[in-house]
């Protein structure tokens, strides 16, 4: 193989990612104009006549994420599966405003916080069934207190005998 066949090989290869990220990059844009349009409506709510319209809001935030859903998986096809980490800097930022507005919407309606479950419900993803290499999201005993998980130990306040 010559020099010229070997940089031509790279370059081909090159342009062909530059294509991925390229058409990664037309889908992000959607989905952060809907982002915005989702927090612009839901900004709303803090001003005083918004109050009252919170269900108004959180419907049509509803159907702004059914636009998400359509973007999410259309962003899917986009990119080989198994190069996921590869590429999903260009989406991250706009997911987890999209994941915060979804906490939003669902503590407006019930004032409740979302579960994992419910997040991808609204935003039309699978979730793992189990997180993994998530140690530091395990809840902790509860008579392990914070001052011992920081690694201080008191003396208790009854003196030994």
């Amino acid at each position: 193989m010559s020099v010229s066949e070997l940089f031509s090989m790279v370059q081909a290869s090159l342009a062909a990612d530059q294509d991925v990220r390229e058409e990664i990059r037309k889908v992000v844009q959607v989905l952060e104009q809907t982002a915005r349009e989702i927090l612009t409506l839901l900004q709303t709510v803090h001003q005083m006549s918004g109050f009252k319209e919170i269900p108004n809001k959180c419907q049509k935030a509803r159907e702004h994420f059914d636009t998400v859903k359509t973007h999410l998986a259309e962003l899917k096809t986009k990119f080989p599966a198994d190069q996921y980490y590869r590429f999903n800097e260009h989406w991250r930022f706009v997911l987890q405003r999209l994941i915060f507005l979804a906490a939003f919407v669902v503590y407006l309606e019930s004032e409740t916080l979302v579960t994992r479950k419910g997040v991808a419900e609204i935003l039309g993803i699978k979730a793992r069934s189990k997180q993994r290499h998530c140690w530091r999201l395990l809840p902790s005993p509860p008579h392990l207190f914070l001052y011992q998980r920081a690694g201080f130990w008191f003396p208790s306040a009854q003196p030994k005998e």
